[in-house]
């Protein structure tokens, strides 16, 4: 099963939105080292300055130093600081042969947020915490600034705001949009929520007595929901935080709906009959729930 996402994975214009992708500069040639970049690693000036172009349109006008570099193969991996506006680590990877940078991860501290991400991006961002960390245990350690144009996932321009067994998204090249998760142990959740997953994954003919081992509130778009789930992501369940009603019932191994009873009684609002899989239109609730796995 894919991960959850957005993005999902993977955010309207703001003035850290790349206008002209930092590719397409790197395929114009350079011969000098750019003046606000330093090296200690055997880097040629045609890459570095690549490297340095786009740490500079992430970033903005910073001091870089590159401090370490893989260069054994055509991918190239190099790892540096940023000072100036806040201080900063980053990793970058070369495709030596292509002349390109195919992805850039700048990690900040937590506490610069304010330093370095939009104040229109920081505004949103609280607002969704209003509602989505309605008991405030949402607390960050690190800020990510990501770019990976070439990456066949579906984030490639965004920002994570990570904490422990926590993160948010925020996706610059969808609308700013967000998504979130925060990881819970069962007895933080009201047992009410754990039983109905009980009883749900048992409409599969699940005998286990402790199915599951933690609980996420994940949200995406306009959704947010309870994911039960076990350290081998053997059994699924996905309920709707909103409507209190179960979106979506898996399990790993492929135990099937025992009936068409069973079938309607999992799901909020099924439309889809158990014997017509090719037929007929799922409710909102569960064709949102089927696309978190695909």
């Amino acid at each position: 099963m894919k991960k959850w996402n957005s993005i999902t994975a993977t955010v309207a214009a703001i003035s850290m939105l790349l206008g002209t992708a930092p590719v397409a500069w790197a395929q114009q040639p350079s011969t000098a080292i750019a003046q606000n970049a330093q090296t200690s690693v055997n880097l040629d000036p045609t890459a570095t300055r690549r490297l340095t172009d786009v740490l500079n349109t992430l970033a903005g006008k910073q001091t870089i130093e590159f401090t370490s570099a893989d260069t054994a193969f055509d991918s190239w991996t190099v790892n540096g600081t940023l000072s100036g506006t806040a201080n900063a680590d980053f990793i970058q990877n070369y495709d030596s042969k292509k002349g390109i940078v195919q992805s850039t991860s700048i990690i900040y501290d937590a506490a610069d947020l304010n330093k370095v991400m939009d104040n229109n991006l920081r505004s949103r961002v609280a607002s969704f915490l209003k509602t989505f960390d309605s008991d405030g245990v949402f607390k960050m350690d690190a800020v990510w600034r990501a770019y990976s144009p070439n990456d066949e996932g579906e984030l490639k321009n965004y920002w994570v705001l990570w904490g422990h067994d926590q993160s948010l998204y925020i996706d610059l090249g969808q609308g700013n949009k967000i998504t979130a998760s925060i990881m819970y142990s069962l007895k933080d959740v009201k047992a009410s929520l754990t039983n109905k997953a009980n009883r749900s994954l048992k409409t599969l003919g699940i005998p286990s007595s402790n199915p599951f081992e933690y609980v996420f509130r994940q949200h995406e778009g306009n959704d947010t929901v309870w994911n039960f789930r076990d350290d081998n992501d053997l059994n699924n369940v996905l309920i709707g935080m909103k409507t209190g009603k179960v979106w979506a019932v898996k399990n790993e191994l492929g135990m099937d709906w025992t009936g068409e009873k069973d079938f309607v009684k999992a799901f909020a609002k099924p439309k889809l009959s158990q014997t017509q899989p090719n037929s007929g239109s799922f409710s909102r609730e569960v064709e949102s729930a089927i696309s978190f796995w695909n």
